[in-house]
């Protein structure tokens, strides 16, 4: 039984009681007189109407009857009053409880970062819906070859170009893998870039346990975009990166490669220490 049904229900017992007042329930028993030390009790032997009592009673009634239906009113008036706060309170709190049923819903246990994790760039977001988790791992774009052949190392040095690998997971599951700029996450533009890219023969296991899993096949990325196929090139001239005529003016003989690549030897370690401070240029279109 709701609020308002019960409220109407106390309302309606309440009028009974007051309707059954009735002044001509009202009567002397009799008198008592006090006279110094002594009572004296007068007692009703007999009744005799009188019509101004009558008048007198009629009156009364009539007053009466008013003051009871002023007390109805207020009586009504403030048990509506109540009811209308009750049910307000009760609104704001169904409310207040269907927004916290929601965010719990939506709401899921983020996975941990171990510190070893962190320093190798691994940062976590929430998805679009409950459970999709978005993983954005510090990476480096570095080709060093064009169709398998060496890039002159001094020049492909210039080429290294801090990214981000993006990785978006609904249960444990690789939905996205991708390219992104670090500054806004934007598809990085590269000369296998489809929006989202294109991995060739590259492939990976959508199924992942844990982050670990995912640093694994980042760096086999790392490894893959380090060749441009110019034979399904998706951009021949990338913003921010040499055309591909440019680039493959740059190739040279492996005999070559290998004495320049002595010169610029370079550990994975100091290769992050130059992305740093390395940003190519967005007009830059790499014509020497």
């Amino acid at each position: 039984m709701s609020l308002e049904v019960r409220a109407q229900e106390a309302l309606k017992n309440m009028f009974i009681d007051i309707d059954s007042v009735n002044i001509d329930n009202i009567k002397l028993d009799g008198i008592t007189v006090r006279s110094g030390n002594k009572l004296i009790k007068l007692e009703v032997v007999h009744e005799t109407p009188i019509e101004i009592e009558d008048e007198i009673r009629e009156e009364y009634r009539l007053k009466l009857r008013g003051k009871l239906q002023e007390i109805k009113t207020r009586l009504t008036d403030k048990i509506n009053d109540v009811v209308q706060m009750t049910s307000r309170i009760r609104r704001e709190a169904e409310s207040k409880e269907s927004e916290l049923k929601e965010k719990l819903r939506r709401i899921k246990s983020m996975p941990e970062i171990t510190w070893s994790q962190a320093k190798q760039g691994v940062s976590i977001v929430q998805g679009e819906t409950r459970d999709e988790i978005c993983y954005l791992i510090n990476g480096i774009y570095y080709p060093k070859f064009v169709n398998d052949k060496p890039i002159d190392p001094i020049y492909a040095k210039k080429l290294i170009t801090p990214i981000i690998f993006f990785f978006r997971t609904v249960n444990n599951r690789i939905t996205e893998f991708s390219t992104r700029k670090p500054q806004n996450l934007e598809y990085f533009p590269h000369y296998h870039q489809q929006r989202p890219d294109c991995w060739g023969d590259f492939k990976y296991e959508r199924q992942f346990n844990n982050v670990d899993d995912l640093l694994k096949i980042k760096y086999s990325a790392e490894a893959v975009l380090e060749n441009v196929n110019t034979h399904s090139i998706a951009s021949q001239n990338p913003r921010g990166l040499p055309r591909k005529a440019t680039l493959i003016r740059h190739i040279i003989t492996v005999p070559t490669a290998i004495k320049k690549a002595e010169k610029v030897k370079m550990t994975s370690d100091q290769i992050r220490s130059v992305t740093d401070g390395i940003r190519v240029s967005q007009n830059d279109v790499w014509t020497v």
